[in-house]
């Protein structure tokens, strides 16, 4: 397939967003395709997947083209690798000289190159992988990283059965869809597509949500009436998860520092017809001091590295660091400290992160349970799940019960 100039002038500017300026990938993505509408939809597919690969390749690309961060065109020498990976011509642009004699011989051999080059990672990734696993296992984990995560919607039981909408899924629209074992909301689709119009979308149905991020609200096990702290809601689809098993009765704080994902909420929760969400932010001193020992369950979906959804975000292996990480462990042991005292007596805090490494998971919850504001509390249970276990985003549970 033919590679247009303007499409390949858009994938390297998305590529020096991401990779230089630390852009979001996804909202960057979004932003280059607002930005040319004209483009015809197999160009805006061949945009994506050029950018996807080439970010989550980049260190192989790098490798097998011998390029250089030097060169002032590295970013089109990453897309001239790209192409060639895929067996296409490169074209005659000059600031593709440099690869013209390039012949890729693939696959690369794991006998003589290093884990990290080969899957792609950087150096103090590949440590801690082999620190908090064993060697087998974080093989297996960051082969499992590198695959295209799946599609998977959570049927919004508030406006209808997850079997309905599988079969009308099918019927309507030809999309097939297989029910979770265990997750009786989740819906799995076979193939990747944008459903964020889809009519039944728009009329609440369901939302995008991975299926190991829909066990976190079911580990809360909320009841109709409770009162409910989502601690972190970002966008909140786990707040309205828990309206939903709710069955929109009682009350849920959502609490976020960002106003504009807040606002989000709201209109998400329109959307979901959820009437039960109360937003506020996190900065309400006042919150606290009201209700306190008050509420029923808090949810702390914590800010993490993101380490776990690397197939979703292949950005976020160059956009986190050590440094980083040590960062987010403090703010996780201030928010588990901050929100404790809310929990009454006889409730529960869930604690959650998108990372699969013990440092920000069950290494947090121990020094918790040890502190001060955790010596109430008592470790339910906790889990970690890895992707090459369970197909789907690493994730980390721990239920706490204050005693």
């Amino acid at each position: 397939m033919k590679i247009h100039r303007n499409i390949a002038i858009g994938i390297v500017e998305g590529l020096q967003q991401i990779l230089e300026k630390n852009e979001a990938l996804r909202p960057c993505l979004n932003k280059l395709l607002k930005q040319n509408r004209k483009w015809g939809s197999r160009d805006r597919r061949q945009l994506g997947e050029a950018v996807l690969d080439c970010v989550r390749w980049k260190r192989t690309y790098e490798y097998l083209g011998t390029l250089s961060l030097e060169s002032e065109n590295y970013y089109w020498e990453l897309l001239g690798v790209w192409l060639l990976t895929k067996g296409r011509t490169l074209p005659g642009w000059d600031e593709l000289s440099k690869l013209k004699d390039l012949k890729i011989s693939l696959p690369i051999n794991p006998k003589t190159t290093a884990r990290k080059i080969i899957e792609s990672i950087p150096d103090w990734l590949d440590d801690l992988g082999l620190k908090s696993f064993n060697e087998t296992i974080w093989i297996k984990e960051i082969q499992s990283l590198n695959k295209t995560a799946s599609l998977v919607l959570r049927c919004n039981t508030l406006k209808q059965d997850p079997l309905k909408l599988q079969k009308q899924l099918k019927k309507d629209f030809n999309i097939e869809a297989n029910q979770h074992n265990e997750i009786p909301e989740a819906l799995i689709i076979d193939k990747h597509q944008n459903l964020n119009q889809n009519p039944l979308f728009l009329k609440g149905f369901f939302e995008i949500q991975d299926a190991n991020s829909q066990r976190v609200a079911r580990w809360i096990d909320p009841k109709p009436g409770n009162l409910i702290l989502d601690s972190c809601a970002g966008g909140g689809g786990k707040s309205l998860h828990l309206a939903a098993l709710m069955k929109n009765k009682g009350k849920i704080f959502a609490l976020d520092p960002d106003p504009n994902k807040l606002e989000q909420l709201l209109k998400r929760a329109l959307r979901n017809g959820v009437s039960n969400i109360q937003i506020l932010t996190t900065g309400n001193k006042e919150f606290y001091l009201r209700h306190k020992g008050e509420i029923d369950a808090v949810l702390i979906d914590a800010p993490c590295s993101g380490l776990g959804v690397i197939r979703r975000n292949p950005a976020i292996k160059w956009h986190m660091n050590p440094k980083k990480i040590i960062e987010l462990e403090e703010l996780q042991k201030d928010i588990l400290n901050k929100n404790a005292p809310l929990v009454k007596k006889g409730g529960v805090m869930v604690y959650a992160t998108c990372s699969i490494f013990p440092n920000e998971n069950k290494l947090q919850i121990a020094d918790f349970i040890n502190s001060k504001e955790g010596e109430a509390f008592e470790l339910i249970k906790d889990q970690t799940f890895l992707a090459n276990e369970s197909g789907f985003d690493g994730f980390y549970i721990a239920k706490l019960k204050k005693t």
